[in-house]
Order: C-alpha cells, then structure tokens, then sequence
C-alpha cells in the first residue's frame, strides 16, 4: 500500500527502529482518516516544497516519532507541525545558536535544563515544519506566548502532556484546539 516515495523514505533510515516507526506513523495516519471517515489513502500523499508531504490544500498533516511515541497531527484548512522529543542527554551547549537570548537564559536558569531545552526545540521544530521551508529558518525561529515566530511567519502552538521525560508541541497557521485520540499499536 505504501507509494514508492514512502518505500524509499523508510529504507533510508539507518535504523531498524526509525524505519518501523516511520511505517506505524504512515499506519496511524491511515486509522486517522479512517475515524475522520475521509476518503483517503496512502497514494493520495503529495509532496510539496522541500518534499513537505501533504494531503491537498484542504487537509494536512504531520508526524512525529521520538523513543516509545509516534504521534500525527491531522488539520483541515490550514497547515499543521507537531514534533515530539524523548529527553536523552546530550550538549545542549552545541545548539545555543537556534535560541535567542531569552529562551537561552530560560534553559540555562532551569532547574531541568535538558527539560526546557526539549520544550523549546519541540515548539521550534513543529513550527518548521508547519513552515515547510526547511531547517534552514530553525536559528531564525523564536518563542512568544502561544505563539512562536519562524523567520517571520507566526504561528499558533500548543505544548501537549504525554508523559515525564517526552516534550511534544503542536504548531498550525490558525488557531486551533487539540482532539487527542490514543491508539496502542
């Protein structure tokens, strides 16, 4: 069922586990039509400016996988980007450049650091990827009150709650609330 372009986008990965999850996030994204009761398949995909998939200009979507979650955001009528981070250690020392001096001396301030610093990226890369423009706007990308300015666009996000030790944003052009929908696969 799967479109050549997403048979070759799942052997890309260098893991066995990316792979899977890229896979269940293509299947989950298949039950979410189904309880829309939209028409849609797996064939319908397009892909749009730096191969952004998308539905058509009515309905989009994104999906996110990070450690034991695969999660999908689906909007009508507007662009949607949603990411979702396991906290793992790393030197977040390194990425300082894609924070401004605000959100930097938030992280830095923090009790748990490596907590905000996920918090941050998760609304930042939700946002790129509702953008579509590609990483290259990530260090021109910037967090207001609910909303969150990339390279000039704003958008709206939301910070969604799925457990300790996971960040997850969710980031569109309008306004929006959130239907969550849990799913064991």
């Amino acid at each position: 069922q799967l479109p050549p372009f997403l048979q070759q986008e799942i052997k890309a990965y260098k893991h066995r586990e990316n792979a899977q999850a890229s896979l269940f996030g293509k299947i989950l994204l298949l039950y979410a039509f189904k309880k829309m009761n939209a028409d849609y398949l797996l064939n319908h995909i397009q892909l749009g400016v730096k191969d952004r998939p998308f539905i058509n200009d009515n309905l989009d979507f994104n999906i996110s996988h990070s450690g034991d979650y695969i999660i999908t955001a689906i909007a009508e009528n507007s662009k949607v980007g949603i990411d979702i981070e396991k906290h793992r250690n790393l030197n977040i020392s390194l990425f300082k450049k894609y924070f401004n001096d605000s959100e930097w001396n938030d992280i830095q301030t923090a009790q748990n650091k490596l907590k905000i610093f996920f918090d941050y990226w998760t609304i930042k890369e939700s946002a790129i990827k509702c953008d579509g423009r590609g990483v290259e706007v990530l260090s021109k990308t910037h967090t207001l009150k609910q909303k969150v300015n990339c390279d000039g666009v704003l958008f709206d996000y939301k910070q969604l709650y799925i457990e300790d030790g996971y960040s997850c944003a969710v980031c569109s052009t309008n306004n929006f609330t959130v239907k969550c929908t849990p799913v064991l696969l």
